[in-house]
């Protein structure tokens, strides 16, 4: 078994520290620590970090990782991708290979609890020497991190969903569409030329339409905000000699039970009950 340690600390001029800085401090290294184990699938819902050895008043201390067995291998991994992540740089957008986008933005807000005349900084604890090496998170850095992965971003794309409500007396005219692929309401502006294709595709209340145009999403989970429509399309409904020709299409799939008995079979549960 192998001992895991990050050490934190805030370093400022003053003695002491504000209680409620103190306990954002714990938070969001705690935060940080975990998704960093995530990422390198250190057990990560097994332990917990808990800290030690406070120093400086309590400014600094070693976050260890306990209640959970971790090995060498297992460390020096976790090790290794906090430091990639404290050192990462611009050339590199900001990025470390296997880390979450959202782990690396989680280190840039541990280093804005800092002010102006203070740095929060990580020490790196090699089992095999007895020094740490320092990794000061510095807030300009911070700040470009933050704008780069919460910036939203263009590209042309599709959605398919049902229309949820229609906005027509405003500027620009726009619908809201109820996304399949997350279940999110997302607007979706549209043009005069556009009013044709949108009638058609309401025909059906509960009609299924597919947009295509240009996406705005945030970089850092593609979360979808906004759509600029160039074409509206509703899907053709499946009309009933189409939906015949589909039975009997695949016989193999079921095995040896007819299509009734494999029907049957799964809308029992576990008691055998419909």
């Amino acid at each position: 078994m192998a001992e895991l340690r990050i050490r934190i600390e805030l370093q400022r001029p003053r003695k002491g520290i504000e209680m409620s800085k103190l306990a954002k401090l714990a938070e969001e290294s705690q935060k940080f620590l975990r998704m960093v184990a995530e990422d390198t699938g250190v057990n990560p819902d097994e332990g917990a970090w808990v800290a030690v050895d406070f120093y400086n008043q309590g400014i600094g201390f070693d976050a260890e990782y306990q209640f959970a067995e971790v090995d060498v291998d297992q460390v020096a991994t976790y090790v290794h991708a906090v430091d990639a992540i404290a050192t990462v740089e611009r050339e590199a957008k900001w990025s470390v290979r296997g880390i979450r986008g959202a782990t690396i933005l989680q280190s840039a807000r541990l280093a804005t609890i800092a002010d102006e005349d203070e740095t929060v900084r990580i020490g790196i604890i090699n089992g095999a020497a007895p020094q740490v090496e320092w990794r000061p998170l510095q807030k300009p850095k911070a700040a470009a991190i933050i704008e780069h992965y919460q910036e939203w971003v263009e590209y042309r794309g599709m959605l398919q969903g049902r229309i949820h409500s229609l906005y027509k007396e405003v500027t620009p005219p726009h619908f809201t569409l109820r996304d399949f692929a997350s279940g999110e309401l997302i607007r979706c502006d549209f043009a005069p030329k556009d009013w044709p294709s949108l009638h058609k595709a309401l025909e059906r209340k509960d009609g299924v339409v597919f947009v295509a145009g240009w996406i705005r999403a945030r970089r850092l989970d593609r979360a979808i905000d906004w759509m600029r429509v160039e074409q509206i399309q509703g899907a053709q409904p499946v009309s009933e000699q189409q939906l015949k020709s589909f039975f009997g299409s695949a016989p193999g799939w079921t095995g040896d039970m007819s299509t009734q008995d494999f029907i049957d079979a799964i809308r029992r549960d576990d008691d055998g009950n419909e």
